[in-house]
């Protein structure tokens, strides 16, 4: 599977949560010179097999979310979407408004500001290859059991463990099944393709790719988008 010869392709943006760890909104607050969701919304609009975006973001907040992507030139989005009460409610809401004639999907947490278009294509070429595929980074901290009184337990091997992230790609149709009744409430959506059997190959990684969920993570973020933005001449 060469690049060129990718499959129709799309993503689908999860920012329809409340913020609530963060304490505040954090999509729409400012990130090395342009709101936080702009940054990943561009990164899937310079994505060349990336042909749709659907942004998933809170109820009523729409055509907020609409005019940043008019105002930054993502011209790939086609629709924005309210939220669900769940992560995976808001995927599916998003699934289900999909062109026809897409075959992949990514599915990215808006609030990942840091992806790039190459690890964006790595994960679709290897979903395309392998069927699913997810982004994720080798543990490197040592990692401890605790026991009940909160003191150390044990050791636990790290080498057979991943950090999972997005992009998390799969076969349109396929994921929208699994969703139609996902056991419990999943936290992404490589569990619940594994709890259906499904194989999801992992795309390792080492660049930065965080979540920003606490308000410290905006300036680590920041710091790195700035460094980038130093050594490309601008953003």
């Amino acid at each position: 599977m060469t690049r060129s010869s990718l499959p129709p392709s799309a993503a689908v943006l999860v920012g329809g949560g409340s913020g609530t760890r963060f304490g505040g909104e954090k999509l729409t607050g400012h990130l090395a010179g342009k709101p936080l969701v702009a940054h990943t919304l561009s990164a899937f609009e310079a994505t060349e097999h990336i042909s749709e975006i659907i942004l998933v973001v809170p109820a009523g907040r729409e055509e907020e979310f609409r005019a940043i992507a008019r105002n930054f030139g993502v011209s790939k989005l086609t629709t924005v979407v309210p939220g669900g009460l769940h992560r995976h409610d808001s995927v599916l809401r998003g699934l289900k408004v999909l062109a026809s004639g897409i075959d992949l999907v990514a599915i990215h947490d808006a609030a990942r500001p840091l992806i790039t278009p190459d690890l964006i294509t790595r994960s679709l070429e290897a979903a395309a290859r392998e069927g699913a595929a997810a982004v994720a980074a080798a543990v490197t901290d040592t990692l401890h059991r605790i026991d009940e009184s909160g003191f150390a337990a044990g050791t636990v091997d790290r080498s057979s463990l991943r950090a999972m992230q997005t992009p998390q790609v799969f076969r349109v149709q396929e994921i929208m099944a699994l969703f139609d009744a996902p056991e419990g409430i999943p936290t992404d959506e490589v569990s619940v393709a594994m709890t259906a059997g499904k194989k999801v190959f992992l795309v390792e990684h080492s660049e930065p790719n965080i979540k920003v969920t606490w308000p410290q993570d905006v300036m680590m973020a920041e710091a790195i988008l700035l460094a980038r933005q130093g050594k490309s001449g601008g953003l």
